[in-house]
């Protein structure tokens, strides 16, 4: 009986292992999870600057297109005098067909005025590209107090006109869509997650009692599978400094796929200041650095999905590298490679990348635990760390240094301490351990010196020509840091006192990097010298929006309903010139191509005002392009007299009088100036305080004569102890504030 207690000892104390770990993710799913399910993502479709009384009975009305699902419709609303009660009707149609789609019936009582009031649909509605919607709403009072339905001052770009009662009102409907909900899937993915690593858990115990399992094998199962845990719970670009040795592989595998084209054109030398990945490879979700549960479906979603672009496809952004040293990313950019030969789409190429890493870590620190004299546990633990498996789950360049450093001390040691250091290492061990260090030492200068530590080792060890193999070894070793971090020796030699101007200039070099066979890509494919003729010539407003779509867009022959679009757009004041050519220049489409200066201001002064100005004044525009890129260079084609001049030949204004407007429940108080993301910090002066049963208005005069306001909790208001007369800081995000203009 106690043999077989003895026998199944392992087994039972994995299964209670198992057991409890399970029940504590349930217990933390009950605690944690299960209250945030209902939370989702939403998305203002127009926003609240003024309102409309609407009476009891009459309907307001909001026609407008969306695509994503509608799973809940928010309403702002204004309260002119006490609170209203009774109850307000929410219908949605198909705005095409006039069929009812989903309703809500909600109570005024509480409507909390200068916030979006949500209200569920039933049934929530599917979205469908450019679909169009009729909402309407309609409020049935039980008292005198009425309300006020937020709107638009004036009607949106892009929107249609709200109506009240078939009166037709001057703005368009401030309404908030709920699109996406965490719903079930922060379940599953909890509990997925959770049950896989009790289930490791579990493993270890069985292996280590049993000690059936070789450590060093334990070891490679362990921290793949927690590898694997690390990769989805902290998804790509989480990393530190993961966006970087991203952008390092995917150019490595780009490079790779433009030698094997049958293009043309040739990628060449690509500074560290320019990526490269394939056309498509963006995703706004994945591309967060702030990890999210959208961002772990998101992953998990696009996990199979695939691509129809040829695997030599590439697009170039204006996006940082690590350095120019290669080595490091050989076997993630391999692995991105496959995915573009075999059609993967963007997030099975970063997981394919990330499990490359993955595997060379686990089967370097397995060796490690094999090779080791003594301090097996050492490697052990410090393989299993959190960090490790962090960095060793991720595109960072440390996964693989990391584990060269585990595998090369390990054959150090073994090599310098082993129970057999007076026999010679087998061909084989010593091909290993320099090859580990001669891989080790440029990865980063600061592991030259551990790799120099292979002079501790007995000439025995090293067999005949021991002083010649460790001349060799450390030449090599020297050679390669040298040749592969050139450009960090470059900045470090160039960043002692005196050196400020030579550096900027070195800088401005670097970024412009090109090789005799990299040529742009910026121009239209084809010229038509006689269309540039006629759209440069003459100066009216169509003309100018025909240059930007030909010159910035390649487009010859952009629709006329388009175009009369944005001559009525501009001609009414709906949108300026500037915002308009912004629209153009820097949008995500075509901010990343412009590589080639010349180029860059042959567009982009073609578009402006119909002729390259910098052509003949090099020196007074491209210091700008260097300086602060396309951005900085636009700002002063903009500034320019003849900009002005030309614009107002067309009765357009480049920049009219605008005014920055934050609704109160936006603007934030603090006590003093913040080190925070929150760029608009106002100090200034409480001038009153309106105390509510929840919230309060605190309003701050931030200059003589401005005064803002601020829609804080009372408990805010407590703790800050505002009041008349105290200094404090208005603070407002850069989203939160809305642009007008006269």
């Amino acid at each position: 009986m106690k043999q077989q207690w003895k026998n199944h000892k392992p087994l039972l104390a994995a299964l209670a292992t198992l057991a409890v770990l399970l029940a504590g993710v349930v217990l933390i799913w009950l605690a944690q999870v299960r209250p945030n399910v209902g939370k989702g993502r939403s998305e203002i479709i127009t926003d609240f600057l003024r309102a409309e009384l609407i009476h009891d009975g009459e309907t307001a009305e909001q026609v407008f297109t969306y695509d994503k699902d509608i799973l809940t419709i928010g309403l702002e609303f204004y309260l002119p005098g006490a609170q209203p009660s009774g109850e307000l009707d929410v219908v949605l149609y198909d705005a095409d067909t006039g069929e009812e789609l989903a309703r809500s019936v909600g109570t005024m009582d509480y409507i909390v005025p200068d916030q979006y009031t949500t209200l569920g649909l039933d049934p929530a509605v599917t979205g469908q590209e450019g679909r169009r919607y009729r909402l309407t709403v309609t409020p049935h009072y039980t008292t005198d107090a009425i309300l006020a339905v937020g709107h638009s001052d004036g009607v949106a770009l892009w929107k249609e006109q709200m109506s009240v009662a078939d009166r037709a009102v001057d703005g368009t409907m401030a309404i908030q869509i709920t699109y996406q909900r965490i719903g079930g899937y922060l379940t599953r993915f909890f509990l997925v997650v959770g049950g896989f690593a009790a289930l490791l858990a579990a493993f270890a115990v069985w292996a280590v009692l049993s000690k059936k399992l070789a450590l060093h094998r334990l070891i490679f199962a362990l921290v793949l599978g927690l590898g694997l845990l690390y990769s989805f719970v902290l998804p790509p670009y989480a990393a530190p400094d993961e966006k970087y040795h991203i952008n390092q592989s995917f150019t490595l595998a780009c490079r790779w796929a433009n030698d094997l084209s049958r293009d043309e054109w040739r990628m060449g030398k690509v500074p560290t200041t320019t990526s490269f990945r394939r056309v498509g490879d963006e995703d706004a979700d994945l591309q967060d650095e702030n990890t999210t549960v959208f961002t772990w479906e998101e992953f998990t979603s696009e996990l199979f999905t695939t691509t129809d672009q040829p695997f030599d496809s590439h697009q170039e952004y204006n996006e940082l590298q690590t350095d120019q040293n290669p080595l490091l990313y050989v076997v993630s950019a391999a692995a991105v490679f496959l995915a573009y030969v075999l059609h993967l789409g963007f997030a099975p190429a970063l997981f394919l990348g990330r499990l490359a890493n993955l595997l060379l870590f686990a089967a370097l620190a397995a060796l490690a635990v094999k090779v080791a004299p003594f301090g097996k546990r050492v490697f052990t633990v410090a393989a299993l760390l959190p960090m490790t498996l962090h960095l060793a789950a991720s595109l960072s360049r440390d996964a693989p240094l990391l584990g060269l450093c585990f595998a090369f001390t390990a054959l150090l040691l073994d090599a310098a301490f082993g129970p057999e250091k007076q026999k010679a290492l087998s061909p084989a061990r010593l091909a290993l351990l320099l090859g580990c260090g001669v891989l080790l030492a440029p990865g980063k200068l600061v592991y030259l010196p551990l790799a120099a530590l292979l002079l501790v080792v007995p000439a025995a060890r090293l067999g005949r020509h021991a002083k010649a193999k460790k001349c060799g070894y450390l030449a090599v070793c020297l050679a390669l840091a040298l040749l592969l971090n050139t450009g960090l020796l470059a900045d470090t030699l160039h960043s002692g006192a005196g050196a400020q101007t030579e550096t900027a200039e070195t800088t401005a070099e670097a970024a412009n990097i090109e090789d005799t066979d990299r040529t742009p890509k910026d121009r239209p494919e084809e010229r038509d010298a006689d269309y540039e003729v006629e759209i440069c010539t003459v100066n009216t407003t169509e003309n100018f929006l025909r240059r930007l779509y030909y010159f910035i867009d390649n487009t010859r022959d952009p629709a006329q309903s388009e175009l009369d679009f944005w001559v009525q757009a501009l001609n009414d004041g709906d949108v300026t010139p500037a915002v308009l050519e912004q629209s153009f220049f820097l949008s995500p489409e075509h901010i990343n191509e412009y590589n080639d200066i010349s180029d860059f201001y042959w567009n982009v002064c073609s578009a402006l005002l119909g002729t390259n100005v910098s052509y003949g004044n090099e020196d007074a525009f491209y210091p700008y392009f260097e300086q602060g890129g396309p951005v900085l260079a636009y700002k002063q084609l903009l500034g320019l007299d003849s900009t002005q001049t030309y614009f107002a030949e067309l009765g357009l204004e480049v920049g009219k009088t605008a005014y920055a407007i934050v609704k109160s429940t936006e603007m934030m108080i603090a006590e003093d100036r913040m080190k925070i993301s929150a760029r608009n910090q106002f100090p200034g002066k409480v001038v009153s305080v309106e105390e509510g049963a929840v919230n309060g208005i605190v309003k701050v005069e931030i200059a003589p004569g401005v005064v803002v306001s601020s829609t804080i909790s009372m408990n805010a208001i407590k703790d800050l102890d505002v009041k008349e007369g105290r200094n404090v800081v208005a603070v407002a995000k850069a989203t939160s504030v809305m642009v007008g203009v006269e």
